[in-house]
């Protein structure tokens, strides 16, 4: 029971960084089994070959598993490139002359797509007898950002200090999150045509042996014991191969430190 939980949370929290916020697992599950089955129906229909459809279906899948990991990731880095926008909004009211904790919630309109929830708990955190700290403690578990500890650490100074210092370095930690985020951006930019190419260049050898299986002979020829084993080696090169794209293209991510 409390694996299945587990699974549950994770599928959940997956879901979530991929921006399916209103998506439950089930309904997720669901659509998937879905159109692989119409996928099933579909090659089978066009090749007659079982262990085709089997074997093109299953890089199908390792190519929407990936696309899901570079949404997710795509996401992430589009919440980083909304920081700064947040923190400006911070900035000015408290320069207007709102408290640490007022400018916080007046800001929230600016904050990174995302973190409506975790403001909204801040809120509630505060109207209740829980200090600033502790309020502050809370945001910084479930935004789980290392620009977010940044700038949690930053406030939790300034307001163990009474504020002095805080605009300045308010506005320091802005300038230098613009500047990582275009170097990030410029990096990221580069990498994904990079590593799209390599993605099609593993599935087009696929796409064409589906086409290729609506003859007749090419279906026939693959449902013999030495059609069936380049399928599987061929297969097996194809997982590898996206398991390589992904480990080797993999960039470093932001690391968090001050947790």
């Amino acid at each position: 029971m409390g694996s299945e939980e587990s699974l549950n949370r994770r599928l959940i929290q997956t879901l979530d960084r991929a921006g399916f916020v209103n998506v439950t697992p089930v309904q997720a599950l669901g659509v998937i089994l879905i159109a692989l089955t119409l996928l099933s129906f579909s090659f089978y229909g066009l090749t007659g070959s079982i262990w085709i459809t089997i074997s093109v279906e299953l890089c199908l899948i390792a190519q929407g598993l990936e696309m899901l990991n570079g949404r997710i990731a795509k996401r992430a880095e589009s919440q980083s490139q909304e920081w700064p926008k947040f923190l400006d909004a911070i900035h000015s009211a408290v320069w207007a002359g709102s408290s640490l904790q007022e400018a916080l919630l007046e800001s929230r309109n600016f904050a990174p797509s995302g973190f409506l929830f975790p403001l909204t708990e801040f809120e509630k955190d505060a109207a209740g007898e829980m200090s600033f700290e502790e309020c502050l403690d809370n945001l910084k578990t479930r935004l789980a950002s290392p620009i977010g500890d940044r700038f949690i650490e930053l406030t939790r100074l300034a307001h163990l200090s009474g504020g002095r210092g805080y605009l300045a370095a308010l506005r320091s930690q802005t300038a230098q999150l613009r500047i990582e985020n275009a170097t990030w951006k410029e990096i990221q930019v580069k990498q994904n045509w990079v590593l799209s190419t390599a993605k099609l260049a593993v599935l087009a050898p696929w796409l064409v042996l589906l086409v290729l299986g609506s003859r007749a002979e090419t279906a026939a020829a693959f449902e013999t014991e030495t059609g069936i084993t380049v399928l599987v080696i061929g297969l097996a090169a194809s997982l590898l191969a996206f398991k390589l794209i992904k480990v080797l293209g993999r960039l470093p991510s932001r690391r968090r430190v001050l947790l």
